[in-house]
């Protein structure tokens, strides 16, 4: 059990890294500017979503069809739909309370569509049975608004609580759009199309797409389609003022090349936090990227002195969350940078390098890219399949026995024995003699990896299984060691810290602090 929670720990590290190679040209950023209308009609209403390792929470939204009023393409979004939207996102999870039931992982979506009034519920194969490497989960509901005169219809697509899915995120393919995710869009837009059909749904409708993490880079692809006219063959008419997309930390699959911004698609919105790894997948530098506008949360160094008193009013929420404890506490101005002396091995902390997490992130990805992968080809021919082999086996647990991995065991661990007097020893001298096969980088990273996962009591790997994780994790550790030392420092003793800002309490605590009609209070966990 400890070998596999340091390799997952390490893998996860560098899986991250990838991630960060994302960006892209996107239309211009709202820059934290939002709408404060308010909706003195919305209503309180509860749900449970996924979040960690064992068990459902309890959240609460505002809802009111009074939402439909809006104009998604303004060139800011409102705070409440924001909220709104997102407390989708999070029923959207793989019910944890469901246990191995599959057949019941939708119950969180479904039973908050019945509360807000949604009828004719469909959930896709891909979330009632075990998920599979490429496979999506999704569920659509629909109702009508009267005071419009039209059909609303909601879409909550998965992005947690997906095991096998993992394997997917990692299938780039060799051009075009990110091969999952362009394949599990054209899945959802099929089923759309049938799910109009089989409710007879014609004349004026609106859609309300929604979708966070892996889910969230499946719905914006979808959402640009749409724009594009994939549902004209329905009979029903959907104008770009009737298309809501909305998704947070969503990664990158669509193809700068393809032309991704301009008021065709300004009905698309992705939510950012500047310190997730996870929306900078895939790389940039690939030429990826997403449509529509980004909106960033507020983070240091891009909202003034302003920040402390919003990151105040964040935490007031976020640590009234039971589920907080999940993700402990918000690590993103933790960062610290390391520098390791080549002379004699040692770690220390950089005090005299300033640079904040996003701008290290960026750094990282771009290094990776470029220097240790090269090419979108090489990243095909040389890691992805190693990637989705490793995430397969691990989200998926399909070779772990029913055991859970404890990731913060071995980072733990291997943050320690990093620091090692012999350890950081043999570093030096993997500086000097990086190829070397007794001394070089390859056989340091192997011992290291190894001994932190017997550390962390990860011991229930096969030998050939173990050799996998092993080979594809300290290919990317060592390559890293042998490009830039002190990026590969940084990155493992700040592993926790770049995995805390994907969680979902995150960016619901700063979601809720912004939006009025929670006021502040945390009144519903």
């Amino acid at each position: 059990m400890r070998k596999m929670k340091k390799m997952l720990a390490v893998l996860l590290a560098m899986v991250m890294m990838f991630g960060l190679v994302a960006g892209g040209v996107e239309a211009a950023a709202a820059s934290g500017k939002y709408s404060k209308m308010s909706f003195p009609h919305a209503k309180r209403y509860t749900f449970r979503y996924n979040s960690g390792y064992d068990r459902d929470w309890d959240g609460c939204m505002y809802y009111t069809d009074d939402y439909f009023n809006l104009d998604p393409t303004d060139p800011v979004p409102n705070a409440s739909f924001m909220t709104a939207s997102y407390c989708i996102t999070l029923t959207a999870m793989s019910s944890n309370d469901a246990g191995d039931n599959w057949s019941k992982k939708d119950q969180n979506i479904k039973a908050l569509y019945k509360k807000l009034g949604f009828k004719n519920y469909y959930a896709s194969e891909g979330f009632t049975e075990h998920p599979k490497t490429d496979s999506i989960g999704f569920a659509i509901g629909s109702k009508k608004l009267k005071d419009q005169n039209c059909t609303l219809v909601v879409v909550g697509m998965r992005g947690a609580g997906y095991g096998s899915e993992w394997g997917g995120n990692f299938n780039l393919g060799r051009n075009g759009q990110h091969k999952d995710f362009s394949a599990n869009k054209d899945k959802f837009l099929a089923a759309l199309k049938q799910y109009i059909k089989d409710n007879k749904i014609k004349g004026h409708v609106k859609l309300w797409l929604n979708g966070y993490s892996r889910g969230g880079a499946v719905s914006n692809l979808a959402a640009a389609a749409i724009d594009e006219g994939a549902l004209k063959d329905t009979g029903i008419t959907l104008g770009q003022k009737d298309l809501y997309c909305m998704t947070f930390e969503a990664p990158q699959g669509a193809m700068v090349s393809d032309g991704l911004t301009g008021s065709k698609y300004n009905n698309i919105w992705s939510f950012i936090n500047p310190n997730d790894i996870v929306p900078l997948v895939a790389m940039k530098e690939y030429g990826f990227g997403r449509y529509g506008r980004v909106w960033n949360y507020p983070t240091q160094g891009n909202t003034g002195s302003g920040y402390a008193a919003k990151r105040k009013a964040m935490e007031k929420l976020f640590y009234a969350m039971e589920a907080h404890e999940v993700a402990e506490e918000y690590k993103a101005d933790s960062f610290v940078n390391y520098k390791i002396d080549l002379t004699d091995g040692v770690i220390a902390k950089d005090k005299a390098n300033k640079m904040l997490l996003p701008e290290f992130e960026q750094k990282l990805v771009k290094t990776i890219a470029l220097d240790l992968v090269g090419t979108r080809a090489n990243f095909v021919n040389e890691y992805q399949n190693g990637f989705r082999t490793i995430l397969t086996v691990i989200m998926g647990k399909t070779l772990l026995n029913g055991n859970e991995l404890d990731v913060d065991a071995f980072w733990t661990a291997l943050q320690k024995n990093l620091q090692e007097e012999s350890m950081e020893t043999r570093i030096s001298k993997a500086v000097a003699t990086p190829y070397d096969t007794t001394y070089g980088f390859n056989t340091v990273f192997k011992d290291l990896v190894v001994e932190s996962m017997n550390d962390a009591g990860i011991n229930y790997l096969s030998p050939a299984d173990l050799t996998v994780f092993v080979t594809n994790v300290v290919k990317l550790l060592a390559g890293l060691f042998m490009v830039d030392p002190d990026m590969a420092v940084t990155t493992v003793m700040n592993i926790k810290t770049l995995i805390n800002c994907h969680y979902p309490e995150v960016s619901f605590a700063w979601l809720m602090s912004m939006d009025p009609q929670y006021n502040g209070v945390a009144d519903c966990f």
